[in-house]
């Protein structure tokens, strides 16, 4: 990855700093519920249907789901889920696709883990459909997750960090997403 994004990605948040400073993870920050739903309304602006953020350092991040589609990209180092019980360790290079009803925690990452979320409203995906057509393994568990009973397959890893051309067009995802949030 280009060092000069990959600088970018390593910095401290504000909320990594408070971890630091002593404090835990503000479930205020990211739901109004007593359950732990992150809500996509707290972290994503209201006109856009995809953005980015990088994943927070330092603590375990508690057990929790989203009303949104995840996609985690692991930029350097390892980032370790629990997903319905069951260990995933993601490596760097690899991508992980959540089902927007997965509870799952993950473990604290240090300084060099560093992991990026796409954040993916489920109407992002109707574009995705017209393009890639609604028979392979990819639509499926997209349908899958979209629907409301929660029973579809939980994730997706795909380990594809010796495949160049993903490789690079994550790191474009990531540089053209990440500089679109600073305007």
């Amino acid at each position: 990855m280009n060092k000069t994004l990959l600088n970018k990605l390593k910095q401290i948040t504000l909320e990594e700093k408070a971890i630091l400073e002593g404090n835990s993870i503000e479930q205020s920050r990211y739901t109004k519920k007593k359950s732990f739903e992150i809500e996509s309304n707290k972290i994503l602006d209201s006109e856009k249907l995809i953005t980015v953020r990088t994943h927070t350092r330092f603590t375990d991040f508690p057990n929790h789901k989203h009303d949104y589609i995840e996609m985690m990209y692991v930029a350097q180092g390892e980032i370790h889920h629990v997903i319905d019980g069951k260990d995933v360790v993601l490596q760097q290079g690899e991508i992980l696709l959540l089902n927007q009803h997965s509870w799952h925690e993950i473990k604290k990452a240090g300084i060099d883990d560093i992991a990026i979320n796409f954040i993916i409203l489920p109407s992002f995906f109707d574009v995705v459909y017209e393009m890639i057509g609604y028979d392979n393994i990819i639509a499926k568990f997209l349908v899958d997750m979209l629907r409301r009973d929660g029973s579809s397959k939980e994730y997706l890893l795909f380990k594809v960090s010796d495949i160049l051309q993903i490789q690079n067009l994550m790191e474009n995802m990531i540089q053209s997403l990440y500089e679109k949030e600073g305007d």
